[in-house]
């Protein structure tokens, strides 16, 4: 591995990618003790109520249950293997893995897929070209920027706002239609391929500086609704944020993010500042995602007319062991691979909707019923990614 090691707990701590700690500079291996269990509280007047496992207004089910005595929450619990998948690529050819990697979620299609392709790369002593390394970008700014634009459209959806559910859901439209001309394929599927990417980046300057100014409008029209800012203010608390990775961390006024540190992309070339809000609540993280659209849209515009791909075969029958980190729509998402004659004997993922939910059960200490929808949409969570298995 060029750019990690096992043994060395250094840098920040990131989260468990099953039995890889891993942090921004090192991997040590053993269990994390991540979760909690539900425990008995009939004797103090309150009870287990199971809100799960499928919610009317969620996009995923999964398991959750709310510690009440009636409508106060005292403790919440999230079970994402309700939903647990076990997908099947070990023993497959890396090339053969990657089409169903890309596929655990299609929203972040191009984000597992690029840190899968970056773990191999490493494995295989891969190097990409100038051109690669800048579509890849691209491809990761632009699906930031759909990914941001449907937790914004869902934040809207239980507060009743259908104009502006519609209208973000008409921009994400939009959104999604440039990606599939630039890569053919809406959600970048087959895009990325060990050693390269297919994607024109080249034209998007118009088309983008539109999408963001219809954003902008949407943008500034609910920060004028009262009723609006009412339910996201003070709604899912994290004071400090230490548990916390990509937009929900940045919304506790930490400022990180894996484009600042992690050596598998190089964002060197993109002139950005990471948004950050000190509130750390369901508004801040609202709030860092707008600004993180309008940043995504400056970056794509910056690097689009980049060096284009040089279009070179790779040889992928080696060994080796790989490990790649990304900044995905939700936070940094990590992938170690053991590459054995061009055969995938292991992988491991770390998943930022995996690493968030503790955090997202303990802000809901406090609140009522009527503020999960709000609360949970406003941390981006998905199950797709956080109960995933690989065999």
């Amino acid at each position: 591995m060029k750019h990690y090691k096992f043994g060395e707990a250094r840098g920040r701590y990131i989260g468990p990618a099953g039995d890889i700690q891993v942090y921004s500079e090192g991997l040590v291996r053993g269990e994390s003790g991540f979760r909690k269990e539900r425990h008995d509280h009939e004797h103090d007047g309150q009870l287990w109520f199971d809100y799960g496992p499928s919610t009317g207004g969620m996009l995923e089910s999964v398991g959750i249950s709310f510690l009440t005595p009636g409508e106060l929450i005292s403790e919440t619990l999230v079970d994402p293997s309700f939903k647990k998948r076990t997908l099947v690529v070990k023993g497959k050819s890396v090339e053969d893995a990657l089409l169903t990697v890309e596929r655990i979620n299609g929203f972040h299609a191009a984000s597992h897929s690029i840190a899968y392709c970056s773990a191999v790369e490493d494995a295989l002593g891969i190097n990409t070209d100038a051109g690669t390394r800048s579509s890849r970008i691209v491809m990761l700014e632009m699906e930031r920027v759909r990914s941001h634009l449907e937790v914004i459209k869902r934040l809207c959806e239980p507060a009743g706002f259908g104009v502006p559910h519609s209208q973000i859901g008409y921009i994400r439209e939009r959104m999604s239609r440039l990606i599939s001309s630039v890569s053919g394929h809406r959600y970048f599927f087959s895009a990325n391929s060990i050693g390269s990417a297919a994607i024109d980046s080249k034209n998007l300057l118009g088309e983008t500086e539109a999408i963001g100014a219809e954003f902008a409008r949407v943008y500034d029209g609910l920060l004028q609704s009262k009723i609006f800012l009412n339910r996201l203010q003070n709604n899912g608390r994290n004071e400090d944020g230490q548990h916390l990775i990509g937009p929900a961390a940045r919304a506790c006024n930490r400022r990180i993010d894996a484009r600042l540190d992690s050596p598998s992309m190089d964002y060197s070339g993109a002139e950005f500042e990471v948004p950050v809000a000190e509130e750390g609540d369901s508004f801040a993280r609202f709030a860092v995602r707008s600004g993180e659209i309008m940043q995504s849209l400056s970056i794509i515009r910056n690097i689009a007319e980049g060096p284009e791909e040089e279009g070179r075969e790779h040889d992928t029958g080696g060994s080796g062991e790989g490990a790649a980190r990304v900044e995905s729509p939700q936070g940094d998402l990590f992938y170690y691979v053991n590459v054995r004659d061009g055969i995938l004997e292991d992988i491991r993922m770390l998943s930022p909707s995996m690493v968030n939910i503790s955090s997202f059960e303990a802000s809901m200490k406090g609140n009522i019923f009527t503020d999960f929808h709000f609360n949970w949409e406003s941390y981006g969570i998905w199950i797709s990614e956080a109960g995933v298995e690989f065999a």
